[in-house]
C-alpha cells in the first residue's frame, strides 16, 4: 500500500511514506495526508516547525469537527496492531496533537521562548511509544 524510503537528518533516522488513501469516511481529509500524516514524533515535530500557521490552521479546522469520528472508527483496532489502512488516519490524529500547543498555546509553530527544536532528538524506540 505505501512506499517506504529512509531519510538520514543529522543524528536520526526519518521514514517518509508515500501518500496514503484514506477511508472513504474520511475523504474530505485526503488533502492533509501528504503533509501531517506522518510516522514518527520527529517528522511531525519538524512538519510543525516547516510550516506556517496559514496551514496549521487549516489542518486544525478539518481535524477538529472529525477528531470524534476518527477516534471510533480507529477504537476496533488494538494500536499495537493497527491495519495499514488505519495508519494514515492514526498518523494524522498524531499530528493533530502535534499541532495543538501551536494553535491554543504559542499561537506560533515554535514554543515561545523556547530552544531550536532540531536539538530536541525523539527516541522513536522508546519502549513505551506504542508500536503502530
Amino acid at each position: 500500500m505505501e512506499e517506504k524510503i529512509i531519510v538520514m537528518t543529522g543524528r536520526s533516522q526519518i521514514s517518509k511514506t508515500t501518500p496514503a488513501t484514506l477511508p472513504d469516511a474520511f475523504a474530505d481529509l485526503q488533502p492533509f495526508v501528504e503533509r501531517w500524516a506522518l510516522a514518527t514524533e520527529t517528522e511531525r515535530n519538524t512538519q510543525r516547525h516547516a510550516v506556517g500557521m496559514d496551514a496549521i490552521l487549516a489542518f486544525k479546522d478539518a481535524m477538529l469537527p472529525r477528531v470524534d469520528a476518527v477516534v471510533q472508527w480507529l477504537n476496533p483496532f488494538p494500536l499495537n496492531a493497527l491495519p495499514d489502512v488505519a495508519k494514515p488516519l492514526m498518523y494524522l490524529l498524531l499530528s493533530f496533537a502535534e499541532v495543538a500547543p501551536a494553535v491554543e498555546f504559542y499561537k506560533q509553530p515554535a514554543v515561545i521562548d523556547g530552544y531550536d527544536p532540531r536539538r530536541f532528538v525523539a527516541d522513536e524506540t522508546f519502549t513505551m511509544r506504542p508500536t503502530i
